[in-house]
């Protein structure tokens, strides 16, 4: 298996491995696997191993985004980019110690979570106006890409647009980077699991259930939601996030239950109807594991 040799030699071979992901970095639309080959090595060599990998891949994914973009003249644009890559390297980095460590996902989830709301309050603590920024920055985009496309003047649809998502732009960007962060670590524990333990990997994400904690503070942010709180609207993404990764776990869980060859036909129905019913359908999946939660419906529906 071809897979299985290249692992091999990036595991055996450290700097020829380094020097690899530091170029396939700076390679657009192939510069992905750089990351992959650093969560990689800190999920099978560790802190250190997966720090080295992990900046390599970052510096290429950074010089490779100046190089071939500096040039737009949308600076928001380019630096956003840059930050949001950069930071959801450092966060795979950091959530593929803690899966190292022998963290549960359940757990990781929720760390996550608790941090990207932190991130959120610490925001709106630091600039309560926060809002109005955005409703500066995102109008300058569309204004850019009216010019782009020949328009000159902003309809009221899209002045109604900017002013609703102002509200939760900022929670919008930290959910973004933490779902980058946790993609890139899902599919760097695929490729350790192929390696070393085929099926590993979807035992362990069929089975996420968060705690009761979990829950109380989410159904009070939902109230504190319909109070109008605007902090807590802005921190909805990140939540939402989170219940919703969890409510997967247990759509995916139930759907294997049968055992049934056309599995996979369901599984991709189910995901047509969640993105064509966005957002309902994200929500009535978070409900889903929020009453997971009390529940255990994995307790109640044992496989057979």
């Amino acid at each position: 298996m071809w897979l299985k040799r290249f692992s091999y030699y990036l595991l055996g071979n450290r700097w020829q491995a380094l020097l690899l992901t530091f170029v396939v970095s700076c390679i657009p639309f192939i510069g992905l696997l750089g990351i992959l080959i650093a969560a990689l090595m800190t999920l099978v060599k560790g802190i250190f191993e997966g720090a080295l990998f992990t900046i390599a891949a970052t510096l290429g994914y950074v010089l490779s985004f100046y190089v071939f973009s500096h040039h737009d003249g949308n600076v928001l644009v380019t630096w956003t980019a840059i930050s949001i890559g950069v930071l959801s390297n450092v966060l795979t980095w950091f959530f593929a110690v803690m899966l190292f460590r022998k963290t549960s996902w359940g757990v990781l989830l929720q760390i996550a979570a608790l941090s990207g709301v932190l991130i959120v309050s610490l925001v709106h603590l630091a600039y309560p106006d926060v809002a109005n920024w955005w409703v500066l920055k995102l109008g300058e985009l569309q204004q850019a890409a009216d010019a782009l496309s020949q328009g000159t003047v902003m309809s009221g649809e899209q002045h109604d647009v900017i002013n609703i998502t102002k509200q939760y732009a900022t929670g919008l960007i930290v959910a973004a980077i933490l779902f980058n962060a946790m993609l890139q670590l899902v599919v760097g524990r695929w490729w350790q699991a192929l390696i070393f333990s085929p099926g590993k990997l979807r035992n362990e994400l069929q089975n996420i259930r968060l705690t009761p904690l979990a829950g109380v503070l989410f159904v009070v942010s939902i109230i504190l939601l319909y109070w109008g709180n605007s902090v807590v609207l802005d921190m909805m993404p990140v939540l939402y996030l989170l219940f919703m990764i969890a409510g997967l776990s247990l759509v995916h869980y139930l759907f294997r239950l049968g055992h049934s060859s056309l599995t996979w036909f369901w599984l991709l129905l189910f995901y047509v109807v969640l993105v064509i019913s966005m957002p309902v359908g994200v929500m009535l999946v978070a409900m889903f594991a929020l009453l997971d939660i009390w529940l255990d419906v994995r307790r109640r529906f044992k496989r057979v």
